[in-house]
């Protein structure tokens, strides 16, 4: 009884103790500042380490999602890009780094 009894204290106290995610999510279409900084995010997302992903993603590197650019230039996989914040705002646009698989085909100007 008194096994029983410890055994059901274990598991009950094995199950409320909290549970660290250790496995980020898949890596999404992003545009990085630099070349490094994509390749930097890259390797993260490879090593699972979380808080460098995170660290990448708040400041660097960026979702393509909902942004508006145009290719400029691929070279070995990776392409640059003109990233616009409003669609034709040449005044505001920067250059984005990005693997040319990240970015979907066949969509126009933003792609």
């Amino acid at each position: 009884m008194i096994k029983l009894l410890v055994a059901a204290l274990a598991v009950s106290a094995a199950a409320a103790l909290p549970i660290h995610i250790t496995q980020s999510a898949p890596l999404g279409p992003v545009a990085c500042e630099s070349e490094s900084d994509l390749f930097a995010l890259l390797n993260a997302a490879e090593r699972h380490d979380i808080k460098e992903q995170a660290r990448l993603s708040a400041g660097a590197c960026r979702p393509l999602a909902g942004l508006h650019y145009d290719v400029v230039d691929e070279d070995n996989g990776v392409l640059t890009l003109r990233l616009f914040p409003r669609e034709g705002d040449w005044a505001s646009s920067r250059l984005g780094f990005t693997l040319d698989e990240m970015v979907p085909v066949n969509e126009g100007d933003n792609r």
